[in-house]
């Protein structure tokens, strides 16, 4: 059958959402998820059958025009608002260690019984705008015993170790009524790029070349367990923990022919042993009117990493440095929804957050000796610690406005305390307004425009604070006690369009007036460091499209677009000019082609990926990382190898190579040069192996 959907004539008022997901279905029929006053598109499972999903993230995945979201409001900051805009029963995955492509990926095909995209903005969800997709459930999924879900994803490239362990076990069922999820996922990683490095005097002048190769390996192996449970009553209690170790190594060697030091063999390294948990859960029962959810989540991590260059000459002998740094990072929240409905059809939701978050940080900067050892040096960032008490508060209102048309205000107000003890550290107290206004209308039959304007407030990065030495490159950062969450007052304009059996198709433009973004400054006439500039004006286009080609006589293929253009111009601390955003996305293009051959378990594809980024400014340098050549895939799969779904793809098929210029100054960029650098390094085409299934 062709993929279609059921469009979902309006015929109640907006309910809330949460206090229909708290109850436990019963018989066959799916649990009673509202649909909102301006409708839905409904996707069954039988639009996913040329698919063969095994999970539901394989047939979200296939959603025309929709794209998954994943990530937490303002970098962290708490669990806030929702982000991600994927539900499950109509309710947010109130976890930030499990995303919305994780918990997906844990719940099998069978388990669906339909998929809502919905308008954000008529949702009493806060937080969430433009189209959000409801994965509802079938009535006792799970009960029929433990289903195990396995992804396996190897990879080989060339002149590198094979990656033979990345992949994910989860297997979820019930016990005595409390749903149970057990998963050991591991996020593998075997990287790496060799090619020339070619270094240039002020004038231009080619001085030598290098000949570098880098290996980049990582493995990230979690281990959780949830909990779930819906009482006879309709309270509702999840608990979750998880435990991780990431075991991260890198390591880029080079050899040159330098006039004043003959052979030169320069090799970096770094590893990283990092160990981090999490433990949390909701709690969610009736209270008069309303239903009261409250939320819990611990988080800690103990990361020690080490970072040393070393460079041995013919002619001038070895020198070495190392930088050393153990931090300590844990969060702590504690957060109440109160969510009610009143008789005239308007949603209401107070919520109260307060968190704690710390970092404690011991660094080391040591200079290799004679006999081998390594003599620690003083650079006044030997000790910081930073701690932010933080409690906000908020309240949501949303409703139909018309037939056509739904409404969503958030508004709502945090105050925080912020301690460092690093350089220049002191206490400070903030206490800042925010919110979101949202609006959803139903043009048409096939025409929705959404719109949102936003105060938000980010979450800094508590290593800023903290005195860093780069040893590859020389250079390093001075901590910054004064230091203030950046805040993003900002506004977007999406268009929908649903074009029916030829897919889908969207366009958004966006514009914030930003504050106090956080990017390089100047601590002094000599030093530097991450610091906030004055305001900035930020830019977006983007557009995702589905393009379905069936009417076109190519029955079962598909075009996926995905393309966004920034301009993101701030003051230079420097010379106080316009340029643009250090390290900012300047574009991106992401196209595939998809074809599931009728009749047959088959499908093959091709992907294209660009995208850009603007230079990285230092005050005493430019570096610009870039890639020469787009990324290109090609993919052959088929859906049922003993039950297993299996996809071979054929990566890099344009030979991308990764790019890296920079010029250093002699002081300051907007004086003499010192030296040129530009890199590029050639990774090679590449095989990499899915096979997903349920057991």
């Amino acid at each position: 059958m062709s993929f279609g959907k059921i469009s979902l004539v309006a015929c109640a008022a907006l309910t809330a959402v949460a206090p229909a997901a708290a109850q436990e279905p019963t018989g066959d029929a799916p649990p009673a998820i509202p649909v909102p006053v301006n409708g839905a598109e409904r996707y069954a499972p039988a639009d996913f059958s040329r698919f063969a999903p095994r999970t539901a993230l394989d047939m979200v995945d296939k959603i025309p025009g929709f794209l998954i979201v994943t990530g937490t409001n303002g970098g962290d900051r708490g669990l806030g608002a929702a982000t991600e805009n994927v539900l499950i029963n109509g309710e947010r995955i109130a976890n930030k260690a499990t995303d919305a492509r994780t918990a997906l990926a844990r719940i099998t095909a069978a388990e669906v019984a339909y998929i809502d995209i919905v308008d954000g903005a008529g949702l009493n969800v806060p937080g969430l705008t433009g189209r959000v997709a409801n994965v509802v459930l079938v009535a006792g999924a799970g009960s029929g015993g433990f289903t195990t879900t396995i992804r396996w994803q190897p990879e080989w490239r060339p002149r590198l170790d094979k990656n033979w362990l990345n992949g994910e076990i989860s297997t979820t069922g019930k016990i005595g009524g409390t749903n149970v999820t057990l998963s050991l996922k591991n996020e593998a990683s075997r990287q790496g790029h060799w090619g020339p490095e070619r270094v240039h005097d002020a004038a231009g002048v080619l001085l030598f070349t290098r000949d570098e190769f880098g290996a980049y390996d990582g493995d990230r192996p979690r281990l959780s367990a949830a909990l779930a449970r819906t009482t006879t009553n309709g309270n509702k209690w999840n608990f979750n923990l998880g435990g991780q170790l990431q075991l991260l190594g890198e390591r880029v060697d080079s050899v040159s022919e330098q006039p004043a030091n003959g052979i030169v063999r320069e090799m970096f390294a770094f590893k990283e042993d990092e160990y981090n948990f999490d433990v949390g859960g909701d709690y969610e029962l009736g209270l008069g009117k309303g239903r009261l959810k409250l939320i819990g989540l611990y988080r800690f991590e103990h990361s020690p990493f080490v970072d040393s260059f070393i460079v041995d000459r013919t002619i001038g002998g070895r020198t070495g440095e190392r930088f050393k740094q153990t931090a300590d990072e844990s969060e702590s929240i504690l957060r109440g929804e109160y969510s009610w409905r009143t008789g005239g059809g308007t949603d209401w939701q107070v919520a109260l957050e307060g968190a704690y978050n710390q970092l404690d940080v011991d660094s080391e900067f040591a200079v290799l000796q004679p006999d081998g050892s390594f003599l620690p040096v003083p650079f006044g960032g030997e000790r910081t610690k930073v701690e932010e008490k933080r409690g906000e508060a908020s309240l949501t209102w949303g409703r139909s406005l018309a037939s056509n048309l739904t409404a969503q205000v958030n508004l709502g107000a945090e105050f925080s305390e912020l301690t460092s003890s690093g350089p220049g550290g002191l206490t400070r107290r903030f206490v800042r307004p925010k919110g979101k206004v949202a609006l959803a209308w139903k043009v048409g039959g096939q025409t929705t425009i959404n719109w949102f304007l936003q105060r938000r407030v980010d979450q800094l990065d508590f290593f800023d604070f903290a005195s860093s030495v780069d040893v590859a490159n020389g250079q390093g950062n001075g901590g910054n006690g004064l230091l203030v969450p950046p805040i993003l007052n900002r506004t977007e304009l999406e268009v929908v369009q649903d074009m029916g059996g030829w897919g889908n198709a969207s366009i958004a433009f966006a514009y914030a007036y930003a504050q106090d973004l956080v990017d390089q400054v100047p601590l002094s006439p000599t030093t530097e460091g991450r610091g906030n500039l004055p305001p900035a004006h930020l830019y977006r286009i983007s557009s995702k499209a589905t393009l379905l080609l069936d009417r076109l006589g190519w029955k079962g293929a598909r075009i996926n677009s995905d393309v966004t253009w920034r301009r993101n111009r701030v003051r230079d601390p420097l010379t106080n000019q316009w340029r643009d955003q250090s390290g900012g996305q300047d574009y991106v293009v992401d196209l595939s082609l998809r074809h599931d051959v009728p009749g047959t378990n088959l499908a093959w594809g091709a992907g294209y990926f660009d995208e850009q980024y603007s230079p990285n400014l230092r005050l005493g340098a430019i570096e610009r990382e870039y890639t020469e050549g787009p990324f290109v895939t090609a993919f052959v799969e088929h859906k049922n190898v003993a039950g297993f779904t299996v996809k071979l793809s054929y990566r890099n098929l344009a030979n991308m190579k990764d790019g890296f210029d920079r010029t250093v100054f002699v002081d300051r960029r907007d004086g003499p040069v010192a030296f040129s650098e530009q890199r590029l390094r050639r990774f090679g085409r590449f095989f990499q192996l899915t096979v997903t299934g349920t057991l």
